[in-house]
């Protein structure tokens, strides 16, 4: 029988009971207690709704919402992973789309009962959200197997093991940090959470415990660095960070403060999981983000589904065996399949090495003077400007050129360029069509809740 999430845990248990497992806020619950609590929450889904339901987890961060996740899971159920800051018509209009068997929003109380049967590798146990940066969320759908072989490839590329403490400081609601607890846990590794994303207390919590790895976003790295001063974290050995890619003085600055780390960036997607994998020691090219993972291939596509050369830039394929399995809700003209493969909208290109460019997403392309500008290379630029912390690039409406692109920027303290140097900076890395025509600072980011920009908010500010 194959690997299914959570199906390790009593193993765990009576291999040595009292050995911490997972950690929040003050509060342990051992390997033998998290066997118990999933087991009895297990069988009180099996009580209540049938297999194969929806069950919405509408919960706050913390150790009651991972163990409503792992029972669903162990018990045969899709567990919907609802973000607590959704406004009231996002959590609306997803209850009326997927209509859950039962919703849970605080730690049920539920006596001990019946053990469901263990569920099969292939059927789907979780409903993840994007973060709704862009729109209404979409609802993705993963299997037990598509996670299972993520497991392989985070074993084989990060070298995590149950020796490890795996610090995952973010928001559940987002895959990221969900997915590194439940792989920690798998794995009879311990896992630390926290219930809400604070720099400061993060980096104590890495001191106090040891920890040896730790997942983060771009952000939430840089936020990690702001609040560390002269600190040094020397247990750290692991930093795994994913999303977009993280400059040079951001890298210094990480190398100061986690001494012993070895780096590892990944890009992938909530459809895609891994896709590829950068190691320090790999000289990844600047602006790439690695080669393809352990299992996945990749190819370049044009408009036709043609494979262009090395060094052409196209829509980017992936084949593997961690795809999801298909939207709950929502989906998008974006995402395609294609016997086995699959996009999701991305644009970019393998250099003759096998290093993959981002170029940016299909969805978010500007033409502007008949220039097809992803924005995403225009913030990159923009971030490497001394002086900007944050970037984030729209087009308004131009009757003249199409689109007129427009920068909206968060300020670094120590600097702050005007608006002549910062478009002279642009002018030495981009093309004239490329440069920005208006900037707009903010002193205050709008991020959603997983950390990431508020690329809707954000959106309106430079429109309006």
């Amino acid at each position: 029988m194959q690997a299914t999430i959570g199906d390790r845990l009593a193993a765990l248990a009576a291999a040595d009971p009292a050995r911490p497992a997972l950690l929040c806020e003050g509060e342990t619950l051992d390997r033998q207690r998290l066997a118990a609590e999933v087991a009895r929450l297990a069988a009180g889904l099996h009580a209540r709704v049938p297999p194969g339901a929806s069950v919405a987890l509408a919960m706050p961060n913390g150790v009651p919402l991972v163990l409503v996740f792992l029972a669903c899971a162990v018990s045969g159920r899709q567990a919907l992973v609802y973000d607590p800051a959704w406004p009231a018509p996002y959590r609306d209009a997803i209850d009326a789309a997927l209509r859950p068997a039962l919703t849970i929003e605080r730690a049920p109380d539920w006596a001990p009962g019946e053990a469901p049967p263990p569920p099969e590798a292939e059927q789907p146990f979780y409903v993840g959200f994007t973060s709704g940066s862009t729109g209404l969320p979409k609802g993705y759908r993963r299997s037990h197997r598509s996670w299972i072989e993520s497991f392989e490839v985070s074993r084989g590329a990060f070298g995590l093991t149950q020796a490890d403490r795996i610090l995952a400081p973010g928001g559940l609601s987002a895959s990221l940090h969900l997915y590194g607890v439940v792989h920690a846990l798998h794995i009879g590794a311990q896992a630390l959470i926290m219930a809400r994303f604070r720099p400061k207390r993060a980096l104590d919590l890495i001191a106090r415990h040891g920890v040896t790895a730790l997942y983060a976003t771009p952000t939430q790295l840089q936020l990690l660095l702001d609040a560390a001063g002269t600190r040094v974290c020397p247990s750290l050995k692991v930093l795994m960070v994913s999303g977009a890619k993280w400059g040079p003085q951001t890298r210094a600055a990480a190398a100061r403060l986690f001494p012993n780390a070895a780096t590892a960036e990944f890009y992938g997607a909530s459809e895609l999981s891994f896709v590829t994998i950068g190691h320090a020691r790999d000289a990844v090219p600047p602006g790439s983000v690695g080669r393809a993972a352990p299992g996945v291939e990749i190819a370049i596509r044009d408009a036709a589904g043609r494979d262009v050369a090395p060094g052409q830039a196209g829509t980017i394929w992936v084949r593997s065996a961690m795809l999801f399995d298909s939207y709950a809700c929502g989906g998008g003209e974006e995402t395609r399949r294609e016997g086995g493969w699959l996009t999701v909208g991305d644009h970019g290109l393998l250099d003759a090495q096998g290093f993959l460019h981002l170029r940016g997403r299909e969805k978010r392309m500007l033409v502007t003077a008949g220039l097809n500008v992803y924005p995403e290379e225009v913030e990159a630029v923009l971030a490497a400007a001394p002086g900007i912390a944050e970037a984030a690039v729209f087009g308004r409406p131009d009757p003249l050129r199409g689109h007129e692109l427009v920068a909206v920027l968060r300020m670094d303290e120590a600097t702050s360029p005007d608006e002549a140097a910062l478009r002279a900076f642009c002018r030495r890395h981009l093309p004239a069509a490329k440069v920005p025509h208006r900037f707009i600072r903010l002193d205050e980011w709008p991020r959603t809740a997983s950390g990431k920009p508020d690329l809707l908010a954000l959106q309106t500010l430079a429109t309006r």
